[in-house]
């Protein structure tokens, strides 16, 4: 079975940290084997979406116009990888995807949940009537990341199907954005790889490089396959082996962002604008790593977070934040094994303990990371 097609030829702010796991691999060191240079370009619709919607007085005509037809490449738009259809792809384990559909489609328009979200978004209205601009300007942003996850999760369990070197590469682009600086100068931005960038920045970890070490070990095993020293069937686990450890390091990424803007839409002081920001970043985030968080956490964090149902004028201060902490702390098991220790969050919010009552005998710090953030106490707005 081949990949997603052909070709040719990314975004979140940047920065690596060291940290949780880290085998020490060069965040941008993974070069596919295989050409998804096409693929790639996918993130620069992405960044053009986002750009578009920078602009003070933007069209959103514009914006709405990429996202259904395309512009950087056409043969796939957003809208299309927002509206796959992984069961009538062929994909036999649906697990992730129905995951993500148990929790995110249960709110909102319905199936499917990423395109009734940008839709929402894009246009301003069903879900997202009367919430502010900034709100649906942030949201669709954000959800185009969670759209480029889930389509590189869809190739990631094609690749594992049938022991499909393409679709791994494929999976790569996906996340990735653009890799060859002959196709753009946007090489590595857009994709949820720039997440991962940042959120190390913060919290002082190496989770983008967990996911660089898991592709990695993934090309090294279609080589040994190919040289006959694994098995079909060996090749097929050691891609599961390698691809479950690419979506933990997503999900600590994406849990660390929920942790991040769950503290911030809510400090005091901030105005109705920048509340709006930072509450529909910390939601739209978190739902990139809905369907690989442990159910329990993922649904009670979805009732909390969503603004759409909320008042948007009763807000209390580390209140949210908080629930969603001590729920992590109660269930102790995120999703894949990972824990908050695991996410080093006392580097990133060192009044932790204090705010939301923990105690002190509870491991907030990963021994294992490096890097040092700088912290936020109570620091004002961030971008990424």
């Amino acid at each position: 079975v081949a990949g997603d097609g052909g070709g040719d030829g990314g975004g979140d702010g940047g920065g690596d940290g060291g940290g949780d796991g880290g085998s020490g691999a060069d965040p941008d060191s993974y070069f596919p084997n295989l050409d998804v240079r096409d693929h790639s370009k996918a993130a620069l619709d992405q960044i053009d979406i986002s750009n578009i919607i920078d602009e003070p007085g933007h069209d959103w005509s514009e914006a709405i116009d990429i996202y259904i037809n395309g512009r950087n490449r056409a043969s796939k738009t957003f809208q299309g990888m927002a509206r796959k259809d992984w069961a009538a792809a062929g994909i036999q384990d649906l697990s992730i995807y129905e995951a993500y559909a148990a929790i995110l489609s249960e709110t909102g328009s319905g199936e499917p949940f990423l395109d009734s979200y940008n839709l929402d978004t894009l246009y301003r209205n069903n879900t997202f009537e009367g919430q502010s601009e900034k709100m649906c300007e942030i949201s669709i942003k954000k959800n185009l990341i969670c759209t480029g996850l889930q389509y590189a999760q869809y190739e990631g369990v094609k690749a594992i199907e049938n022991n499909n070197e393409k679709n791994w590469d494929e999976m790569f682009a996906f996340w990735n954005g653009v890799y060859d600086q002959r196709v753009d100068s946007r090489t590595n931005k857009g994709g949820p790889g720039s997440v991962q960038s940042s959120r190390d920045s913060d919290f002082g970890t190496s989770f983008k490089e967990e996911s660089v070490t898991a592709l990695l070990a993934g090309q090294a095993a279609f080589e040994e396959h190919s040289l006959g020293k694994l098995s079909d069937a060996e090749l097929s686990a050691e891609l599961q082996n390698q691809f479950d450890r690419f979506n933990r390091a997503n999900l600590a990424t994406f849990a660390q962002a929920t942790l991040k803007y769950s503290l911030n839409y809510a400090k005091g002081g901030l105005d109705s604008l920048s509340r709006d920001k930072n509450w529909g970043e910390g939601y739209t985030y978190f739902r990139c790593g809905a369907g690989l968080m442990d159910p329990a956490i993922a649904a009670f964090i979805n009732s909390l977070l969503d603004p759409r149902d909320k008042d948007v004028t009763d807000v209390t201060p580390k209140e949210v934040h908080c629930q969603i902490v001590n729920k992590m702390l109660e269930e102790a098991d995120i999703g894949y094994g990972l824990t908050l220790s695991n996410l080093n969050v006392e580097e990133y919010l060192p009044n932790i303990r204090t705010d939301c009552g923990i105690d002190s005998n509870v491991i907030l710090v990963d021994p294992n990371a490096g890097g040092d953030s700088g912290g936020d106490s109570d620091c004002d707005v961030a971008g990424d």
